[in-house]
């Protein structure tokens, strides 16, 4: 095909994949789809390198849409060839990539000169920028180490003839400031600029793919050598800027705009020596935009602003203190940065409030935001500084990160948590130890405040009430990160001292609340005692089980909080759970507080917490903290308030933890009392009967249940059983019964608890195996039962469950075979781990596997099965590996082996990550 035809078809695919004309057929649709996926094609063909540059050299049309259309055929021309320049070099020889340089630079002059004209300037900018880029990844391709002299250096109205007419082997000369002149007009100085940009860009980019990676090295080295030029090159237009406020060839605005951005990229991009940057007028240039845009100065706009805070941030990261050739810059930073939080005073004595202050005052966000970035990054950066034995006034600096945690804006004082993680972890690491505590001491009474900060960074905004899902998901992260700081003070200050400082900012804001006269007001004003209750909460692995001051004052408080405000309830939930081994210790506190938690499950927005608090107590409890009967008698009346209702008053996963909670509370019941029963020669007989009476009391229900659901005349759907088939396995997985027969041992524990779940199973058994007929092909049911039969063998060992071994096994296979549900493959993969080491079982295991996987082969019979059951495929390899694991003989020696790897093979290609996973462990197990 030739040339010119293939440019045609080109065109073609294009006009059709960009054709704004309506349609919404289907085959419009397809053409598109096809059209598109030639384009993609085309680009990486080694002909788009020929079509493209042809593409380019097309002349401008007169006509509007002409021009509009021949615009973006220039820019997928631009992008075709600067996609190829980054990964394709490998398909022109190396003599040839000079003359696609010149082509190249024949095409920024000519679409330059372009965007210059008033006929198509904006369209004209995005092609520049692409083909700029192209020559910069080709530059650092064909280590065209001058293109910095000849391209940015030269700095003149023929800066791109110059360069396609120099001799490149006779050019090693480095121009001299003297030979600097501006371009007399403004794109060729913005192209400069561009291209001074891009190139640190295009060399460091991760998609750039050169074939020696010396190549990129030695062209970033020569970058570093070169940079001393480049910013004193920069430094010329900054002072040419300064001196030329308004000119008749460019908008001064607008090559400061670009100066920085190119100055950004250098210091990000580019280890630029620190001397360079320290013996330039650069930094003064850049505090003079800082502090001068609060001013109103006109010099300056908005976009300098946000770039020389980015360019400052860039070379606080860049130069940390931790290294000693860094320290004269960093000693030049520290009175720059700092000159922004201090106060000045006029001859008048009249004090001017600093940039800092000035942006407080009148809350403007983006400045406070700058600042703060700005305070953060250096306090990180200069971190080993802060740290240093020798005075330095390093407490200004942290104070000056402090005042950015207290600005009312609580999304920008979130950015300074970071650098109080470091702080802490720098504290904690600080050698030796008399040292580190003079340090902590040192910094003590910022750390005080940092609590009290806290305090104000975790109150939410008076109208959460009104917020979306996701800023309150927002609002709870920083919350989690602010817990996390009050955590790191406690490390550090002791929770005493963290506990007291939150106990009296709580007594204030209650006795604020009590000078409110109005009820309704009253009830609104939570959010600061809720902090308090959230930050003690944070700091409660800290404080010791016998503080007697502050937690008596705050569980006496509690049950007096209104009911209304259910984030408050929430947090004083939260509150009463993580306290939980507190009031074991303390349990004259408790009885006012499960009335509070009872009361909490009834309110939907705050009944999770409720239910947890209520689990921690019960794990909590002991002898002298019995809450067996409470809980016990709490759950009953949650049954029975759904039995009345005819529906759950409490969400399934609430309440399952009320359950586990009254599960273990009793189980510890029962253990006190079998010892106090054994010093008072109780027969075994009636501590059998007090056991049976508690487990009929907890199981008895959940019996009742499966009964109702299995009659034929039950239209009960599967949530519901799966609820009972739920509320079995915790009671399997946390009720323990003692030992009747005196035996205190641990297997005497064991062999009683083996006993409880065999006999509550054999029990189940009918029942549930009749409901797993019934839900056959509803895949949660099948989940809920598997995992229970999991937690069975798992709680009374495989030993004691064999009994049930064969009919678990049965069921299994017959279950699968019929519903084709992987929860099945993987309750046969633990029946293999957990039964496989034992020889007497090896054959009746590898028939269990035999039947199942031949089941699984019925339905994957194609490479489409495999992708319609990336589920099903996983577990039977996962199952297969716990064959091989535990049953190597009867298996490899079986024909199913040699089957699994050709169905591995299959699977292998399908484009899946948890079956591909599952194939590849089969094959590593293998082999």
């Amino acid at each position: 095909m030739s040339l010119e035809e293939e440019v045609q078809r080109v065109l073609a695919a294009f006009s059709t994949v960009f054709s704004i004309q309506p349609s919404n057929t289907a085959n419009t649709n397809n053409e598109r789809e096809h059209a598109n996926q030639y384009l993609t094609q085309f680009q990486r063909s080694p002909m788009a390198w020929e079509i493209a540059n042809h593409l380019l050299s097309t002349n401008n049309s007169n006509n509007a849409n002409d021009i509009m259309v021949q615009t973006q055929i220039h820019f997928f021309a631009a992008q075709t060839i600067h996609m190829k320049c980054r990964c394709d070099m490998v398909q022109l020889p190396s003599e040839t990539w000079t003359s696609l340089r010149d082509s190249l630079l024949n095409h920024l002059l000519r679409f330059c000169e372009a965007s210059a004209s008033s006929n198509n300037a904006s369209g004209s900018k995005p092609i520049v920028s692409r083909l700029a880029m192209a020559l910069c990844a080709l530059s650092v391709q064909m280590n065209w180490y001058d293109v910095v002299d000849q391209l940015i250096l030269k700095g003149n109205n023929n800066t791109i003839t110059d360069a396609m007419n120099m001799n490149m082997n006779n050019n090693n000369q480095t121009n001299s400031s003297s030979d600097w002149t501006i371009p007399n007009n403004e794109p060729m100085l913005n192209l400069i600029l561009e291209i001074a940009q891009l190139l640190p860009e295009e060399a460091t980019s991760y998609r750039l793919l050169v074939q020696d990676p010396n190549i990129r090295h030695a062209f970033i080295e020569n970058l570093i050598v070169k940079s001393g030029n480049v910013f004193d090159f920069f430094i010329f237009l900054i002072r040419h800027c300064a001196t030329s406020t308004s000119s008749q060839h460019f908008n001064v605005l607008k090559v400061q705009e670009q100066l920085l951005k190119c100055i950004h990229s250098w210091i990000r991009y580019i280890n630029v020596p620190p001397q360079i940057l320290e013996e330039s007028i650069l930094l003064e240039w850049l505090f003079r935009i800082l502090s001068s845009y609060s001013s109103s100065n006109n010099n300056y706009n908005d976009n300098m602003f946000e770039l020389a805070v980015d360019v400052v941030i860039e070379i606080i990261r860049n130069y940390p203190s931790d290294s000693i050739v860094n320290m004269k810059l960093v000693h030049k930073m520290i009175p720059f940065v700092l000159s922004l939080s201090k106060d000045t005073t006029t001859p008048t004595s009249t004090i001017v409030p600093s940039c800092f202050q000035k942006a407080v005052q009148e809350n403007d966000e983006d400045c406070m935001r700058a600042y703060c970035r700005i305070f953060t990054e250096m306090g990180e950066s200069y971190m080993s500084l802060i740290m240093h034995h020798e005075d330095m006034n390093q407490v200004e600096l942290v104070e000056l990160v402090l005042a950015c945690s207290g600005l009312p804006d609580n999304e920008i004082a979130s950015i300074t948590l970071h650098f109080w993680y470091r702080f802490v972890s720098w504290l904690e690491d600080v050698q030796p130890y008399e040292f580190r505590q003079y340090q902590i001491d040192n910094f003590t009474t910022q750390l005080v405040k940092l609590v009290m900060t806290c305090t104000k960074l975790l109150q939410y905004p008076t109208d959460i009430e009104t917020l979306l899902d996701d800023q309150i998901d927002d609002i709870q992260r920083v919350r989690f990160s602010v817990c996390d700081t009050l955590e790191d003070c406690c490390r550090l200050l002791g929770g005493d001292l963290v506990l007291q400082n939150i106990g009296m900012k709580l007594q204030s804001e209650i006795q604020l609340l009590s000078s409110i006269v109005s009820q309704e007001e009253r009830v609104q004003k939570w959010y600061g005692i809720e902090s308090c209750l959230l930050s003690l909460n944070s700091t409660s692995k800290y404080i010791p089980n016998d503080e007697k001051q502050v937690i008596p004052f705050v569980m006496k408080l509690l049950p007096d909080l209104p009911t209304t405000a259910s984030y408050l309830r929430t947090t004083a939930n939260h509150f009463v759970g993580g306290y939980a081994p507190w009031l074991a210790r303390n349990s004259e506190f408790l009885q006012p507080i499960l009335p509070f938690l009872a009361q909490g499950l009834s309110e939907p927005k705050c009944s999770s917490s409720a239910a947890l608090a209520i689990k921690y107590l019960c794990e909590s409890c002991s002898s002298t903290f019995s809450l067996g009967d409470s809980v016990l008698q709490l759950y009953d009346s949650i049954l029975q308030a759904q039995q009345e209702q005819n529906n759950s008053v409490l969400d399934i996963k609430d309440e399952l933890e009320v359950l586990e909670g009254a599960c273990v509370a009793v189980s510890r019941q029962l253990d006190d009392m079998v010892k106090t029963c054994s010093s008072q020669q109780q027969t075994q007989q009636q501590l059998a009967e007090t056991i049976s009476s508690y487990v009929s009391r907890i199981v008895g229900p959940i019996g009742a249940k499966l009964v109702q659901y299995v009659a034929p005349e039950s239209m009960v759907g599967a949530k519901q059983v799966i609820t009972e088939v739920e509320r079995l396995t915790v009671v399997i997985r946390y009720l323990r019964v003692p030992d009747t027969t005196g035996s205190n041992s641990q297997r005497g524990y064991a062999t009683a608890r083996a006993k409880l779940i065999i006999d509550l199973m054999t029990q189940c058994w009918t029942w549930l195996d009749e409901l797993s007929q019934k839900y056959i092909t509803d895949i949660n049911f099948a989940e809920k039962i598997c995992r229970l039969h999991k937690h069975c063998i798992r709680g009374c060992g495989a030993v004691a469950y064999s009994s049930l071994f064969e009919k678990l096994r049965i069921q299994l296979v017959n279950n699968y075979a019929r519903s084709h549900l992987s929860p099945y493959l993987y309750a046969g993969s633990i029946c293999v781990s957990e039964y496989g080491s034992d020889p007497a079982y090896e054959q009746s295991l590898y028939q269990t596997f035999e039947a199942m996987s031949q089941s699984s082969f019925e339905i994957l019979r194609s490479f489409d099965d495999f992708r319609n059951h990336p589920d099903v495929v996983e577990e039977l390899f996962f199952l297969a590996v716990r064959m091989i694991q535990s049953c190597p003989r009867v298996f490899v020696k079986s024909p199913m082996f040699h089957s699994f790897l050709q169905c591995a093979i299959v699977g292998m290609k399908q484009d899946h990550t948890d079956a591909n996973r599952g194939t590849l462990n089969f094959l590593e197990a293998s082999f």
